[in-house]
């Protein structure tokens, strides 16, 4: 397991690499990834190569047993690089070109990047490769953390991607559905890309702008992939941090094909009942299928007057790392070492302080790492297995936050799948964020909670999931659209209308504040957003609305289809209705328990498992109480105790059972 921290050479005066070095090796940091902004100092001139202070900082690292995961840089040129041509600047869809002076303002689409940030991964590459110290290659740093770019570049790419995409105008008239508005072209050198107008483009042409972004960042990494491929060994692999919990600019399932490892950074809110929603975690780890390393992990507070969840209390950075290795991380790299005195993220959060001496979360972190150096046996082999997936798709998510008001508040869709994932998560079950591209046969339970967006072949695979016994959960809005984000004549991809059961004829919105309440097993909830009004055609009534004109009609209903069944929820609900019914259907569908008994709800419970079938099930204490728990006998191994029965687990703490 790799342990460590993000660290910045260039930053420190090369006579204090020293004093931080052996902090780190006191603290069991076998670890740390540099380099991702240090283009200039790799590349001080054009063509001009210089790693040899990188070299004198991998020697003093080796020698304490630390090895380097190397960050190519990209994205964050030498200001050389700007004064060669200007033009590599983005050009905002305001038509501001930005300036040099900040991170991500580099066209990525621009040749000379292109080829200059190949070049420099190539040659870091061949100076690297052999070297035994070098564990793996990070490349760059947060691709797609950049606004677009609306160059003359960018729209000339954008061009030809329209035209491999739809082959004739015509066609791409007819899929963006141009005729509204009259705004049709003649040809595909009219297409501009979507830049500030008076109103909204058309859905269909922010929907294949979001498409182009995607795929161009996809090409950046495939760029820095090859090269670096070229030259590494296969024991050398390949990475790089995604921005999963927050940033929708790049399809991360296809991205991540790229890479040996996927990787995400995290930096959840701290405090008394903070649920660290792993979203993220869950998201990052079905990238791949496969364990996953944390290439930012929040520790200590940031700088900042009025920041709120951003002190950790005493256990608060040991329970966050263990929440990350539960839920799948193989690596855990902090953010970041050493405060750094000067630039603009001189407030943030850090182990050591301004000179690089140890802060209090500095000895918290020294024995978490201890204690996890300790397991390395026992987590080796064991990964995060779910029976139980939730349905997450980018495409929708653009769909979703295009700031266009048709499309409703502007961050809901990743608030709801927040909201609906720490609801399967109170289930005290493993649950995999899956694409509905990926196999989903593995699942006994599949829930949708919004995936507008939806084609032929993920409706039909659907389809055979729920024929060949699966149990699917469908809300609202789901399936209405074509990947050209134009709506279906019956709200409903046409295969899926007999698999649910339901004519969609009818709706309702509420606004904000408006909730209309429902019935399910006897127990009333409430529904808000949106409302679909049901008529039955095959599906059964599990539960009603109560309240408003459509009172009476299904809020909840069941369709039986093949060997398994889908769920209607037909309205946008709680948070309580989706503890109970899931942790209902959970048990219906046989999905267990990680523990027999049910614990508090402030204890997240996650487990890893071995091909062998030998379990850890870790236990995090959210809240700032002591909480008692109900366990089996087993051995607590991350405090080397045994337990059985009735016992308590501290304020912000962690049990990690082998059962």
């Amino acid at each position: 397991m790799l342990l460590g921290a993000a660290y910045y050479p260039e930053h420190r005066d090369p006579r204090k690499w020293d004093f931080d070095l052996d902090r780190m090796a006191e603290a069991h940091v076998n670890c740390l990834r540099v380099g991702e902004f240090a283009w200039v100092r790799f590349e001080p001139k054009p063509g001009i190569f210089d790693f040899s202070w990188m070299d004198i900082f991998n020697e003093k690292a080796e020698r304490r047993g630390i090895k380097l995961l190397m960050c190519p840089p990209l994205r964050t040129t030498p200001a050389w690089l700007v004064e060669e041509d200007p033009s590599v600047l983005i050009e905002r869809e305001d038509g501001v070109r930005l300036e040099f002076g900040s991170r991500y303002t580099f066209c990525i689409n621009h040749p000379l990047l292109r080829e200059r940030g190949a070049i420099l991964a190539e040659t870091l590459a061949k100076h690297y490769a052999g070297n035994p110290n070098i564990v793996g290659w990070h490349l760059d740093n947060e691709h797609g953390d950049e606004p677009d770019c609306h160059c003359p570049i960018c729209r000339q790419k954008f061009q030809r991607w329209c035209q491999q995409q739809y082959g004739t105008i015509e066609a791409l008239n007819e899929k963006w559905g141009l005729v509204f508005w009259g705004l049709e072209f003649n040809s595909f050198s009219q297409v501009p890309t979507p830049r500030v107008s008076k109103t909204f483009h058309s859905p269909g042409h922010l929907q294949a702008w979001r498409r182009f972004r995607s795929e161009c960042t996809i090409e950046g990494v495939h760029l820095q992939a090859d090269a670096i491929r070229k030259f590494c060994p296969p024991a050398q692999f390949i990475t790089t941090n995604n921005q999963p919990s927050w940033n929708p600019r790049t399809d991360y399932y296809e991205m991540d094909q790229l890479l040996d490892i996927a990787g995400t950074n995290y930096y959840p809110d701290y405090g008394d009942g903070s649920w660290f929603l792993p979203f993220a975690l869950s998201s990052c780890r079905s990238f791949k299928r496969k364990g996953f390393q944390v290439h930012e992990l929040r520790n200590g507070a940031h700088m900042i007057p009025g920041r709120g969840g951003n002190t950790p209390a005493p256990g608060e950075v040991e329970r966050l790392t263990l929440h990350a290795v539960g839920n799948g991380a193989d690596a855990i790299f902090y953010f970041r070492w050493r405060a750094c005195p000067f630039g603009a993220e001189q407030s943030h959060g850090t182990l050591t302080d301004y000179d690089g001496r140890p802060k209090r979360v500095y000895f918290e972190v020294q024995r978490t790492f201890e204690r996890l150096t300790r397991l390395e046996d026992k987590l080796k082999g064991t990964q995060v297995v779910s029976e139980v997936a939730q349905v997450h798709d980018f495409p929708t998510w653009w769909a979703a936050d295009t700031g266009v008001t048709w499309n409703g508040p502007r961050g809901w869709y990743l608030e709801y799948n927040k909201r609906m994932f720490q609801a399967l998560k109170h289930a005290q079950v493993n649950v995999d964020v899956t694409s509905i591209q990926q196999d989903l046969s593995a699942y006994k339970v599949v829930v949708v909670p919004l995936m507008t967006l939806i084609d032929d072949s993920a409706a039909n695979r659907l389809l055979r999931y729920v024929e060949e016994g699966g149990t699917l959960v469908w809300h609202p809005l789901c399936g209405t659209k074509d990947p050209e984000a134009r709506i279906y004549p019956d709200r409903l991809h046409p295969a899926l209308v007999n698999l649910m059961g339901v004519n969609l004829a009818e709706f309702a919105t509420l606004g904000e504040g408006e909730r209309v309440p429902f019935t399910w097993r006897a127990k009333e909830y409430q529904a808000s957003l949106f409302c679909d009004l049901l008529s039955l055609q095959g599906a059964e009534v599990e539960g009603e609305f109560t309240g408003g004109w459509f009172n009476g009609l299904p809020a909840l209903t069941r369709r039986l289809y093949g060997k398994g069944q889908v769920f209607y929820v037909a309205g946008f609900a709680e948070m309580d209705f989706y503890r109970d019914f899931i942790r209902w259907l959970c048990a219906e569908t046989g999905v267990p328990s990680a523990l027999p008994s049910r614990q508090p709800d402030c204890i997240e419970v996650t487990e890893r498992r071995s091909p062998a079938g030998r379990r850890l099930v870790f236990l995090h204490n959210t809240s700032n109480q002591e909480q008692t728990l109900d366990l089996p006998s087993a051995h607590d191994v991350y405090h080397s105790e045994p337990v059985t029965g009735k016992t308590t687990i501290d304020p912000f703490g962690v049990r990690v059972l082998e059962i």
